[in-house]
């Protein structure tokens, strides 16, 4: 009779595991994972990225020479980084040029905004003595 309870709270103590070990395994199962789109196309080699930074960073240095260097690093990185993620690498050549002016325009305001530096230089009034 003992022997009979023992097996018993054995056969109960196993067979909660086996449900909670179940019940785990459905749980995670029905757990939703969301697959996300890559930031870049990926088609990008490194030397057009690196010459188009260097193009954004050599024109904002004339544009703006007064402006720190960090802010023109983090505005070109930026710029790039939209860039690669609105275009693949083929895509430069086949957009007429004025669009792909214009989406750069935009895309340097945002990124101007995005660092906060000042589009345009501020003027101060001077007093007229």
């Amino acid at each position: 009779m003992m022997k009979s309870m023992q097996r018993r709270n054995v056969f109960q103590a196993s067979y909660k595991m086996v449900k909670y070990l179940l019940l785990t395994i459905v749980l995670i199962g029905c757990t939703h994972t969301e697959i996300s789109k890559p930031r870049f196309s990926g088609d990008h080699t490194t030397t057009d990225i690196r010459g188009m930074w260097y193009i954004c960073y050599q024109t904002r240095q004339i544009a703006f020479p007064y402006v720190l260097p960090s802010i023109n690093t983090a505005h070109c990185d930026c710029l790039i980084d939209k860039s690669r993620e609105s275009y693949g690498s083929s895509a430069y050549n086949k957009i007429a040029q004025d669009n792909l002016s214009a989406f750069f325009v935009r895309s340097s305001i945002e990124c101007d905004r995005e660092i906060a530096t000042p589009v345009e230089p501020v003027k101060i009034p001077l007093k007229q003595l």
